[in-house]
C-alpha cells in the first residue's frame, strides 16, 4: 500500500469532497457562531447536559473540556436513551441530532422535558426540530454529514451559554478561526509530509494499528480522531488517556509484541501540566516507544477553543488522507446505514 498521497488519488477516492469540507473548518466556526439562536432565559445554568450520539455528541465533549478549564458549569454528555439521574429544572439541556431523527436523542429529549429541564434542540430538521417548536431550537444548515458539521453543533451551544452569562467566548472564537485558517495552508493536499502532520500520521497508520493518546483536556479530540478513523478510513484504533494509562495500559505497551504493529499519536496540549509532560516522557521510555511509529501532534493557539479544534482538524484530515491511501471512499458508512434500516424494519 502506498504512503504518498497525490492529488489524483484524492479526487478519485474522495468522490464527495469530504477533504474540502474538513479544510473549511475555520469558516464553519465563524458561521456556527453566527447562527441564529433563541433567547433561552433563566440565567446562568447550574449544570449542562448534552444529549447526542456519534458525530452529533462530540461537540458536547469539547464543550465540557472548554468549560472545565474556565471553571464554568459542569457538562455531562449523555449517549443513550432517557436522561442521566439528577437533572431537573436547574439543568440546561442541549439535544443534538444533526438529522433530527436519532432515536436515542429523541427519547432523551422527551425525558428531559418531563423532568422540567430547559431544553434547546439543535438539528437540521426531523422530529427533534418539532420537539423544539414553541420552545428553544436552533436550526442547523442542511446538506452535511453529521461528522462534518461539528462546528455548526458546537458553536451555537457556546453562544447560548454566553447569552446566559456563563462564559464569554467571542475572543476565543475569533482566535480559533484564525488558527484554523493558518493551519489550512500547512495541511492542504499540496503540502507534503513531514511538515504536513496530517499526512505524516496517515502514512504512519498504513499497515499499523493506530493508537491515539492524550491528556484529559484533549481527550475529546482523541475521541474524535478515533471516530473519524472508524468512519472515514474504516480503520480500527486504540485509545488511552494520561496519566491514567500509566496505571494500566503502560504494562501492555512495555510487554506485548503487538506494540510493534501500532502507530502511536500523542496529542500534546501547549498548556499541559508539567507533571503530565513528565509522565508522558517516562511512558515513552518505558513502553510507548516500542510502537512501530510514534508521532506527537501539538495543539495550536492560546485559548481552549483553538487548542481543541486545532487538534481535531489534524485528526479529521489524517483520517481522510488514510482513506485515500487505503483506497476507500471516506463518505459512506454502510454498516451504520444497515443497522438503521434493520431497526426501522423491526430487525435486531
Amino acid at each position: 500500500m502506498k504512503r504518498r498521497i497525490d492529488a489524483a488519488d484524492i479526487w478519485r477516492v474522495d468522490r464527495t469532497g469530504m477533504l474540502d469540507v474538513s479544510l473549511d473548518l475555520a469558516r464553519q466556526v465563524l458561521e456556527g457562531w453566527r447562527l441564529p439562536r433563541p433567547a433561552v432565559g433563566g440565567g446562568e445554568p447550574r449544570d449542562v447536559t448534552v444529549l447526542g450520539m456519534g458525530g452529533s455528541a462530540i461537540g458536547g465533549d469539547i464543550l465540557s473540556s472548554i468549560l472545565a478549564e474556565r471553571g464554568g458549569p459542569p457538562v455531562t454528555v449523555h449517549r443513550g436513551f432517557g436522561v442521566p439521574p439528577g437533572i431537573g429544572r436547574g439543568t440546561l439541556v442541549f439535544a443534538v441530532s444533526y438529522s433530527g431523527e436519532t432515536e436515542e436523542t429523541l427519547s432523551a429529549a422527551r425525558s428531559a422535558l418531563r423532568r422540567g429541564c430547559r431544553l434547546v434542540t439543535l438539528s437540521s430538521g426531523g422530529r427533534l426540530r418539532r420537539i423544539g417548536r414553541g420552545r428553544s431550537r436552533i436550526l442547523l444548515p442542511a446538506g452535511f454529514r453529521p461528522r462534518s458539521a461539528l462546528a455548526y453543533m458546537l458553536l451555537p451551544m457556546m453562544g447560548v451559554l454566553q447569552d446566559l452569562g456563563a462564559a464569554g467566548f467571542e475572543a476565543e472564537v475569533r482566535e480559533a478561526a484564525s488558527v484554523l485558517s493558518r493551519m489550512r495552508a500547512v495541511l492542504r493536499p499540496e503540502s507534503e509530509a513531514p511538515g504536513n502532520i496530517a499526512k505524516a500520521a496517515a502514512a504512519a497508520f498504513v499497515g499499523r494499528l493506530p493508537a491515539v493518546l492524550s491528556g484529559p483536556f484533549l481527550e475529546p479530540a482523541a475521541r474524535r480522531w478515533r471516530a473519524q478513523l472508524a468512519e472515514n478510513a474504516k480503520a480500527l484504533s486504540l485509545g488511552g488517556t494520561l496519566p491514567e494509562m500509566c496505571h494500566n495500559d503502560l504494562v501492555a505497551w512495555s510487554a506485548d509484541p503487538a506494540a510493534a504493529g501500532c502507530a502511536a499519536v500523542l496529542l500534546r496540549d501547549s498548556r499541559e501540566d508539567r507533571r503530565l509532560s513528565r509522565r508522558r516522557e517516562l511512558a515513552r521510555k518505558l513502553g510507548l516507544d516500542r510502537a512501530g511509529r510514534v508521532l506527537e501532534v501539538r495543539s495550536r493557539g492560546r485559548g481552549a477553543v483553538a487548542r481543541l479544534l486545532s487538534s481535531v482538524l489534524v485528526g479529521d484530515l489524517a483520517s481522510i488522507y488514510l482513506a485515500v491511501l487505503r483506497g476507500v471512499d471516506p463518505a459512506p458508512v454502510e454498516a451504520i446505514d444497515q443497522l438503521k434500516r434493520a431497526l426501522a424494519g423491526g430487525g435486531r
